[in-house]
């Protein structure tokens, strides 16, 4: 049996905004409503390195593909790969060479969708916190689900944070390096930190989404936030293993089970707003919902 490479060229041409949307949306509903199987994932750390690889499973019920992902980052730079597996035989389907781009967009779409719906309709600024890549496609994801007029770019190093303002005016986005106290309605923190991010970096927000913390011993959001906040998790178990909703937890700010689930504020579109924050950890099953959507397209083509 020859198993097909999908490569990234053909991975992009497949995985539009709107197929990346549609799988990650679907995937966190169901695995609010408990029809994904997912497992613990499994972390390796090469600190020597810097260097750390995240392996996540997982399977949407009803999809005729489960996926394995291997995804690394060593000095910053991004890599990976997704075995997509036939979910009735067990016999591999294809491999997504995709350099980790496809956790990087289900990521930013996972982002993107819950900060859309916990953030009011009238707010258009946003200020993001970290200069990476996910600090980009957060945004960029973003102003596909709602206008975004300006956005506050806050790095520790002033290099970082104007080149990330001059990406993000070369997408039409007015952007601007500012000060953590400058504030905003809606804050999104993409970085890598141990240790609380200033209280005055989200003094004026209405909502936070936080993505940094994706592994133990990462810590962004300061606790106080949490304090009778609505709190949305992607997975309660992971986040509160190694999420800022632990750490929250482990603090004694909020209860063990004050979390509502991503998904289902994504299926109720009536739900009244209110000071919100959500902790995303990152699921298997929204890989193997993109994974899939990937496949099926490709066979689907290459059979027409």
């Amino acid at each position: 049996m020859t198993l097909p490479v999908i490569g990234l060229a053909e991975i992009t041409a497949i995985a539009t905004p709107e197929v990346i949307f549609t799988a990650v949306r679907e995937a966190l509903i169901a695995h609010a409503e408990a029809r994904t199987a997912v497992p613990p994932p499994m972390l390796l750390e090469f600190p020597d390195h810097a260097g750390d690889c995240h392996v996540k499973a997982g399977h949407v019920a009803g999809s005729p593909y489960f996926a394995v992902k291997i995804a690394s980052t060593f000095a910053s730079v991004n890599n990976g790969l997704i075995l997509v597996v036939d979910a009735t035989t067990g016999v591999p389907a294809a491999v997504l060479s995709d350099e980790g781009m496809l956790t990087s967009w289900r990521t930013a779409a996972a982002g993107a969708l819950i900060t859309h719906a916990l953030t009011p309709p009238e707010v258009d600024e946003v200020a993001v916190l970290g200069t990476g890549e996910q600090a980009l496609l957060q945004v960029l994801w973003l102003s596909k689900l709602r206008p975004i007029t300006r956005v506050h770019v806050w790095g520790r190093r002033p290099d970082a944070a104007a080149r990330l303002c001059q990406a993000f005016e070369a997408e039409g986005l007015d952007a601007r390096p500012d000060a953590l106290e400058a504030g905003a309605l809606c804050v999104i923190t993409t970085t890598a930190a141990r240790n609380p991010l200033p209280a005055e970096a989200f003094r004026n927000a209405v909502h936070v989404t936080g993505v940094g913390t994706d592994m133990p011993g990462k810590h962004e959001l300061p606790v106080e936030l949490f304090e009778n906040a609505l709190v949305a998790t992607d997975d309660h178990a992971q986040c509160l293993h190694h999420g800022d909703f632990g750490n929250a937890v482990r603090a004694g700010v909020i209860d063990a089970d004050a979390d509502v689930s991503v998904g289902t504020i994504l299926a109720d579109t009536n739900r009244a707003l209110s000071h919100s924050i959500a902790d995303l950890t990152g699921i298997g099953a929204t890989d193997a919902a993109v994974a899939s959507a990937v496949v099926g397209n490709r066979f689907s083509t290459t059979v027409e």
